[in-house]
Formats: structure tokens, sequence, C-alpha cells
């Protein structure tokens, strides 16, 4: 099965362009300091820009300390269902190799202007090395020069929520998003700061927003599969994300796998809802995993 998380093997123009560009961004790329001469570090710095996305996802351990008590809502079950993928099969009951729908923000090829590109490398240097106030103080200079660009609001995002100002950080992440729709990332950094304010039907409603931009989007189906698991008691609900999250990366990740075994436990459900096989085609069990490693289950945020 072909895994797409982590291999956007694109080129730098194409990684620099989804920083900035109004449509198909991706505004929470790192651009390296590496990679600006030419295209031998343009894999790594794809999923450099994933970073955020990837934190997000392993973000389990959560501190009840994490969600505000007075902004805290019981989260009810969006009435409307995130796309899954589904293995198909031919005619002899064989799989065919599921090819997942690219991520649209590597797909765009707007022109950035040349001093737009050099002013966000210079405030990303900055930002990577922890100085904050510059780099807040270089992104808002290219937001106001560049205002129909996205990704210097998504920085600015990010370094809001750094200095825990989370409801500012929504606003930037917003913004982003009203910019370039299709800035996949911008809604998984919004959804976390909007369950750190206790807004959980929001960063529900956030995550099945980028799912409807990308539906074979990884960290979304997972995050959302942990939305579900640790604040809702929701357990069939994050199986079918855990098993979207697992199937999309090519079924390697072990701690999702165990996280997997353990809600079906609960819910008593074996059947996948994403390989089913035609009538008289056996499907593929998920095979056993020491049961003392997964009993406890997810840890409990309060």
């Amino acid at each position: 099965m072909a895994s797409v998380s982590g291999k956007y093997a694109i080129t730098l123009s194409a990684i620099l362009s989804a920083s900035f560009a109004v449509s198909g961004c991706n505004a929470l790329t790192a651009v390296k300091q590496a990679g600006i001469t030419g295209n031998d570090d343009a894999a790594e710095s794809a999923q450099e820009g994933r970073q955020a996305g990837d934190g997000l996802t392993r973000d389990r351990n959560v501190s009840s300390k994490d969600v505000p008590v007075e902004t805290s809502q019981q989260l009810e079950l969006s009435s409307g269902s995130a796309p899954l993928p589904r293995q198909v099969y031919s005619a002899k009951g064989e799989k065919v190799p599921y090819v997942p729908e690219k991520n649209p923000y590597t797909r765009d090829t707007t022109p950035v202007p040349t001093e737009a590109r050099a002013m966000f490398v210079a405030a990303s240097t900055q930002f990577k090395r922890g100085d904050l106030t510059g780099a807040r103080a270089k992104f808002g200079k290219i937001s106001d020069k560049y205002p129909h660009l996205a990704g210097p609001w998504v920085r600015l995002g990010d370094i809001a929520q750094r200095d825990g100002k989370h409801a500012e950080a929504a606003g930037h992440y917003k913004k982003a998003i009203g910019l370039n729709k299709k800035n996949v990332n911008a809604y998984i950094a919004l959804a976390l700061v909007q369950r750190k304010q206790g807004q959980f039907n929001s960063a529900q409603n956030t995550y099945l927003a980028a799912l409807d931009v990308w539906k074979d989007f990884p960290e979304a189906h997972l995050n959302l599969a942990i939305l579900y698991d640790l604040y809702a008691n929701r357990p069939e609900a994050a199986q079918k994300h855990y098993e979207a999250y697992y199937f999309l990366t090519g079924e390697k990740d072990k701690s999702v796998r165990k996280w997997l075994v353990e809600v079906k436990h609960r819910t008593g459900i074996e059947e996948s809802f994403i390989d089913i096989p035609p009538a008289g085609v056996a499907g593929e069990p998920l095979g056993e995993v020491d049961k003392a490693s997964v009993t406890s289950g997810p840890e409990n945020p309060g």
C-alpha cells in the first residue's frame, strides 16, 4: 500500500510558492537554509513543513490544565461525516493499490515575489532560532506589504501560540484560511488552539473542514480520532479515523496500531471500516498486540 505521510517530494520552487500563494499554499512551511540553492533538500524541506501537524497528532497525553474549565464544552458529534478512504478490489478479488488524493497545496505554482520569499526565509530563520520578537516583526512586515499572502499569518499564529495567546493565534490561523482555503496545516493548527480553549465542537468542525479540502489528510484523521477518543468518549467514531490514518500511512505506525487495537476492544467492532472485501474474499486481521500495552488506553485529559 502506498504511504502518503511524509513523502511529499516536491521541488524547492513549489515549497516556496506553497508558503505564500493565495491558492494551495502550505503556510506552515519552514524553508531550510540548506534547501535554498537547489532541489536536493526538497523532500526534507517538505517534511519539515509538516512538523506542526505531526506534533499535534502526538499530543495525546494532555494535562487537565490544557482545557480551561470555564470554556470547555460537551462535544457533540457533527451531523456530517468525514470521508474515509476505501480499499478497492479487482474483479478477481485482489486488492488494488490505493492511490491517495494528493495534498492540494503542493500542486500550486502561483508566482511569489522574490522579495517576499527572501523576507519569509529571513523571518523563518529567526523563528527557528527562537527569536520570536524579531520573527514577529518580520512576519508582520510581510503581511503588511503582501496582504494577499497566507503564510505569514500562520507563522504569526505559531508565535502567538508559543506565547500562550491561544485566542490571538486562532485569529491569525483563521485569517490564513480566509486567504487560502487549501492551507491544510492551518486548519490543524487552528483546531489545536480551539481544543486548548475547550472549544471541542469548533475543533471538530475545523478537522472536518480540513478533510473536506483534502479527504486523505492523515493528520486530520488522526487528530479527529484523538478528539473523539479523549474528549467525547466516542470510541466507534474514533476507530474509523484511527483506521484511516493507519491505512493512509502504510500501516507502519506502531503507536497508532496499539491505539486502534485498544479502541476495537472497547467497541467490539472487528470489521474494518475501510477494507471491506467482496463476498467470498477474506479480510486481513489486524493481528494480536500485547494486551498489557493497550489495556490502559489513551490517557484521559480530564
